[in-house]
């Protein structure tokens, strides 16, 4: 039987095939628990990468859906927040493209209200996480080293070694030094070093197309495995449609259909939505029914609410000398002094990372040049790798008002309503940013840069907080163990489920996270 033609009942079924879902459908099938994860895009295959580099290098989405009425969406708010280039449907979900920057959270980023009087706690402390971080760096292989000062606490060291600090690094340093900035190294997930049968890092500079699979990717580090066990499977270019209940408060079934539109469904004891902060709440307001006429698991009318990302700015300037950039695609070098320990009542947190990157690769600047023969070869090579520049990731707060909901005007392949974003970047966020750019400017001075310029306003991929976790019913929409509080056998994982945003990307979290439930899924399928 096909993929698309699959129909039964499994123990488990995981929606989502990315970062959240390969590890849970790993972790329970090495205890022998049987799971089926339906993924709305296809099987990229590995044989492929480096044709998807070539294609990257082009200025191609290697990663577009093949079916475009599948990513449809709408937008509104005061800043658009597009979804094109910064999700990717296909077995590894996010992981596909992500830069592969595996941070933990800091322990106050669990309790701005206690600390600082400002959105909620967490359900969950640090503390209590900081077991299941060390085993997500092993499962990614985080390569590191403990050299962050702001870091909280850890109980065991990085799997594998930091990688060297990049020549533009360097450059930093005296400038920070003089400014009382200290920096440390940007712990990551990918192999300096060959593990858990993947390459050692090339540095091939495009890291959003890792062609070796150096980089920690859910569909090598998990999904795979998880397969090789005999108990999970995966039904790929399979859309889930909307979840069934029955009785109200649990889950009987999920509708899916393949390309061809065809409605099957999947039956389980416990269901897993793994599909980003996006996807997962749009499919719970898709299975509206008469017992939740507000969508499923949306007794607090929080579903899609409180949507999170990070505001970013690039800080750039033009220096003298060349700084010998994209020797790798990474950076290498951050400092997180900003992001804690500070007022964060009335402005966010905010880190800093030193990019190996910055200014356009050859063969933009040729084409910007419009000029040809021996003057664009004089451009080029006076233009090249002479641009420093730093990256702002800025904290913003929940609010509200920023939320995915449904579009019943605009419809997907299978006729349903797309998702509508709506965000913007608020006070807080945009008080953070100002201080950053002051900074930024400082140390880029300090190191000699001229002609000093920031980016536009711009967003990480990251997808947090549209079903965000609480002890109360009333203002949450999963508990602890991102168990949904309105139905039983339902679990919500991934971003969506972050009460507050940090400063630092997600993934690190999502995978500790995503670790923890499985031990609680474990529990309650075998007592």
């Amino acid at each position: 039987m096909s993929a698309a033609g699959y129909q039964g009942e499994t123990e488990v079924c995981i929606i989502g095939a990315g970062p959240a879902g390969g590890i849970i459908a790993l972790e329970l099938a090495g205890r022998g628990i049987r799971s089926v994860i339906l993924e709305a895009g296809p099987r990229h295959d590995f044989a492929r990468r480096f044709e998807y580099m070539r294609r990257f290098l082009k200025g191609e989405n290697p990663w577009k859906t093949p079916l475009a009425a599948l990513d449809r969406y709408t937008t509104g708010g005061r800043t658009p927040y597009r979804l094109e280039g910064n999700r990717a449907r296909g077995v590894g979900g996010s992981t596909l493209y992500w830069e592969g920057y595996a941070l933990r959270f800091r322990a106050e980023d669990f309790r701005l209200r206690s600390l600082h009087g400002v959105a909620e706690d967490w359900p969950v402390s640090y503390e209590e996480l900081e077991p299941y971080y060390t085993r997500a760096e092993r499962a990614l292989g985080v390569a590191g080293t403990a050299d962050d000062p702001w870091a909280s606490p850890r109980s065991g060291g990085f799997p594998l070694l930091p990688f060297p600090p990049s020549y533009s690094d360097g450059l930093f340093v005296p400038a920070c030094r003089s400014l009382g900035i200290t920096l440390h190294s940007l712990p990551q997930a990918r192999n300096s070093i060959p593990y858990a049968g993947r390459a050692r890092c090339q540095g091939y500079s495009t890291c959003h197309v890792c062609p070796i699979g150096a980089k920690a990717s859910a569909d090598l580090s998990h999904i795979l495995r998880a397969e090789a066990t005999g108990h999970a499977r995966v039904l790929a270019d399979v859309s889930a449609l909307r979840l069934e209940t029955g009785p109200p408060d649990r889950v009987r079934a999920v509708v899916y259909a393949g390309h061809d539109r065809r409605e099957r469904r999947l039956s389980a004891r416990l269901f897993v939505v793994a599909a980003g902060g996006v996807e997962t709440a749009r499919l719970l307001l898709l299975s509206a029914s008469r017992d939740a006429p507000q969508g499923l698991a949306n007794g607090s009318g929080l579903v899609g609410r409180h949507f999170m990302s990070h505001p970013l700015l690039d800080i750039t300037g033009r220096v003298a000398e060349p700084v010998y950039p994209y020797r790798i695609g990474f950076s290498t070098t951050m400092t997180g002094q900003f992001a804690v320990g500070r007022d964060r009542r009335r402005r966010g947190a905010f880190f800093l990372e030193f990019l190996n990157s910055a200014g356009g690769p050859p063969a933009r600047l040729a084409i910007a040049s419009r000029t040809w023969g021996p003057a664009l070869e004089k451009h080029v090579k006076e233009e090249f790798g002479r641009t420093l520049g730093v990256r702002i990731f800025c904290e913003q707060l929940p609010d509200p008002a920023r939320s995915v909901s449904l579009n019943p005007g605009v419809k997907d392949h299978f006729g349903q309503p797309v998702p509508h974003i709506s965000w913007g970047v608020g006070d807080y966020a945009r008080a953070a940013l100002e201080e950053a750019r002051g900074i930024a400017e400082r140390i880029l001075r300090g190191a000699g840069a001229k002609a000093i310029r920031a980016s536009r306003l711009g967003y990480a991929s990251h997808q947090m907080g549209t079903h965000r976790m609480g002890t109360d019913p009333d203002s949450s929409v999963v508990d602890a163990n991102l168990r949904a509080h309105d139905v039983s056998n339902l679990y919500l994982v991934g971003g969506g489920c972050f009460v507050t945003a940090s400063a630092f990307p997600p993934t690190l979290t999502v995978a500790a996270l995503a670790i923890r439930a499985a031990e609680h899924l474990t529990r309650v399928l075998r007592g």
